[in-house]
């Protein structure tokens, strides 16, 4: 048997400060918020989990970068 293993992403507009332009995201983890994702300078920062346990740095990307990693890593958490 398999533990579930999926992340979402949920925008969270109540977590950004009044001058921030870009949207934050928060990372959920089977519906458990795990972590956020928040716009630096040239892209959005933030860990996303790994079926292992372990977290996973991408650097400094957009979001749709972001959504492509979780989208490989729930395809292989499924396999």
């Amino acid at each position: 048997m398999t533990t579930l293993h999926k992340i979402t992403l949920i925008e969270a507009p109540r977590r950004r400060s009044m001058l921030e332009t870009k949207m934050r995201y928060d990372v959920l983890l089977n519906g458990v918020r795990v972590g956020e994702l928040c716009y630096n300078m040239r892209g959005y920062i933030g860990y996303l989990p790994l079926p292992g346990g372990t977290k996973l740095d991408i650097g400094e990307r957009p979001i749709s970068a972001f959504k492509r990693e979780i989208a490989l890593i729930n395809r292989e958490a499924r396999s």
